[in-house]
């Protein structure tokens, strides 16, 4: 018998956004594993800070030679410090990262929605809503915390990946992201991680199962 999802047109497409440390790739990692296909911007963002990057001309153009390590890539550690306390610094960096992002993620979700009309696919974009790429997805989910559990998972994050962070460097970086209150706005769901992970789980199994439901994505 065959199911609603077989008669779209082709596959949907779901931004998954929030604050840092909400968890939105604990949620693409659970959805990936119920069968979803991922596409991480964040990833796209750091290729795009190497020493091959088409940017990287640009990068350095705006914020300086200082900003490369010794094999020729950008420093994030740097970088992050110049743009984090500085908006109209984070702006230009965002003027020069966003469009090639964005047109990167939507062009391998476009090919993979139009390849397989079963599919879902997400795209793990912290900045979704600020790049104004809301617009190209089908779905929006939020995923939110506390801003105190936001510091602590951060906090506690950059210690475990050997780049500690102090607390002002970290609450700069959340000051820096427009509020998760903001975001819910534009939000179809909002999953809520502050809880236990069963209890996250319970919020991704009624999502997929809203996913899988949905046969009206968007055009192009």
């Amino acid at each position: 018998m065959e199911t609603e999802t077989t008669h779209r047109a082709r596959g949907i497409i779901v931004g998954i956004t929030g604050g840092i440390a909400c968890g939105k790739t604990t949620v693409s990692d659970l959805l990936a594993e119920k069968g979803a296909i991922p596409i991480n911007a964040d990833e796209i963002g750091h290729q795009l800070l190497k020493a091959d990057s088409p940017v990287i001309g640009e990068l350095t153009d705006a914020f300086g030679q200082d900003i490369l390590d010794a094999s020729g890539d950008v420093s994030r550690k740097k970088l992050g410090a110049i743009v984090f306390n500085d908006k109209a610094a984070r702006e230009r960096l965002n003027s020069i990262l966003h469009p090639l992002i964005i047109e990167r993620s939507r062009g391998q979700a476009r090919h993979l929605v139009t390849e397989d009309p079963t599919c879902v696919v997400l795209l793990d974009a912290p900045l979704l809503i600020e790049a104004g790429a809301y617009d190209t997805v089908d779905l929006i989910v939020v995923v939110t915390a506390s801003s105190e559990t936001q510091l602590r998972r951060t906090l506690e994050r950059s210690i475990a990946q050997g780049r500690p962070l102090t607390e002002s460097e970290v609450q700069a970086r959340i000051d820096a992201q427009m509020p998760v209150t903001e975001k819910i706005k534009y939000a179809d769901v909002v999953i809520e991680n502050e809880g236990t992970l069963e209890e996250l789980h319970r919020q991704v199994d009624a999502l997929w199962e809203q996913l899988q439901s949905r046969t009206n994505p968007k055009e192009y």
